[in-house]
């Protein structure tokens, strides 16, 4: 199990070249639906709303999630204390 913390340094994590370290998550989308989300690297952090934008290194395809609803990263779950 991971803490927020934990979790947040491992979706933000940079290579020695400075690029975005990929890395895997599951989310609970707005409906409800949990999703699967492989390959990804964060481009940015809104810290105020608790959001961040991620993008599939596959497709290039972006999206805006709630931090709040991510329940793992690297198939690691994630503890809100």
């Amino acid at each position: 199990m991971l803490r927020y913390q934990h979790a947040k340094m491992l979706m933000e994590r940079v290579d020695e070249e400075g690029n975005r370290v990929p890395f895997n998550m599951r989310y609970v989308t707005m409906k409800g639906e949990i999703q699967e989300f492989k390959n990804v690297v964060t481009t940015s952090v809104n810290v105020r709303k608790r959001m961040r934008n991620i993008q599939f290194i596959n497709s290039g395809e972006q999206r805006t999630i709630h931090d709040v609803l991510i329940l793992s990263v690297n198939d690691t779950k994630i503890v809100v204390s």
